[in-house]
């Protein structure tokens, strides 16, 4: 009888290897969701990122104070050097349809692999000179 006990006592290879399968399984679930999680974080940082760098290209148009109806674009190497390689710049400058002194700035910010994503930021500027001084010759 107490031969009998003792193996009863233990695991058999192949509960032991079903233990260690739901365990396995377990774990690539877990290292999915670790990975899903660092990813979204390094979305969330360029995306804060390219938000930051249309808000430079944004200031820079509040500076002309009325910019010319156009479209430019560049990289940000002039303002940081070497340090935002992978971003892209586009702003695009149009009359804003209702008022003739009034501009719509739109910043767009390519970034990501083969900078596939964009971040767009819009603003309204005001000319600082009354629509008759602007007229006048």
């Amino acid at each position: 009888m107490k031969a009998r006990r003792d193996r009863a006592a233990g695991f058999t290879l192949i509960e032991v290897m079903f233990a260690m399968a739901i365990l396995g399984v377990s774990l690539m679930g877990l290292l999915s969701l670790q990975h899903q999680g660092l990813q979204s974080v390094i979305r969330s940082q360029d995306m804060t990122q390219a938000a930051m760098l249309a808000q430079t290209v944004i200031t820079q148009a509040e500076f002309d104070r009325f910019p010319v109806i156009g479209r430019t674009s560049g990289n940000f190497e002039s303002l940081f050097p070497g340090k935002y390689r992978n971003y892209r710049w586009q702003r695009i400058v149009s009359a804003s349809g209702m008022f003739p002194d009034v501009r719509k700035v739109t910043v767009f910010v390519y970034y990501g692999p083969k900078l596939g994503r964009s971040f767009s930021l819009t603003e309204f500027l005001h000319s600082p000179m009354p629509p008759e001084a602007q007229n006048q010759p």
